[in-house]
């Protein structure tokens, strides 16, 4: 009878996770299918607008691809500029049990970040916050079409005065 008893309540439980387990399966699915937009190949364009003294501004332009790795958990976004001499690695996922978006971003000048974000659907924004040993920082990925990214990143010091600010496009290439 006790083992039963146990069966039953084992099978009962089983049953009042299934909601839960196919909710989080929605969740990771469309966390998949926004992380998925950045799939592909992208001619980059970026103005970089470092403030105080002095100030000064750079523009570059690039490439980028995009894939997925690691049976899909991962997005890795590889740019580079053109000429040579800049280059960057992306590492976008989602993570279902804290419900926020992951990325690692490393630079061949040393530079590194972490950042956790939320995707907004009415606006198509991807919005993503983080911070360094001396500053904080915001990223909002804009996508304005499917082939059509525009990003800002805002660079804040300790005390909250603007350090630096890029704003870049992403233009998918047609394969």
């Amino acid at each position: 009878m006790r083992v039963t008893t146990c069966l039953k309540r084992s099978v009962l439980m089983c049953l009042a996770m299934l909601p839960v387990i196919a909710a989080a399966q929605d969740t990771a699915s469309a966390a998949a299918a926004v992380l998925q937009r950045f799939a592909g190949r992208w001619e980059t364009h970026t103005r970089i607008r470092m403030e105080g003294s002095p100030a000064h501004e750079v523009l570059t332009r690039g490439e980028a691809i995009g894939r997925p790795t690691l049976d899909g958990r991962y997005v890795e976004f590889r740019t580079h500029s053109i000429p040579v001499g800049r280059s960057d690695l992306q590492v976008m996922t989602y993570d279902v049990e804290a419900g926020v978006y992951r990325q690692w971003l490393f630079d061949s000048e040393g530079y590194r970040h972490e950042a956790q974000g939320h995707w907004d659907p009415r606006g198509s924004i991807l919005r993503w916050q983080g911070k360094t040993a001396d500053s904080v920082f915001v990223i909002e990925d804009r996508w304005i079409s499917p082939d059509r990214l525009e990003w800002t990143l805002q660079r804040t010091d300790a005390a909250g005065r603007p350090r630096q600010r890029i704003d870049g496009t992403l233009i998918r290439r047609k394969e």
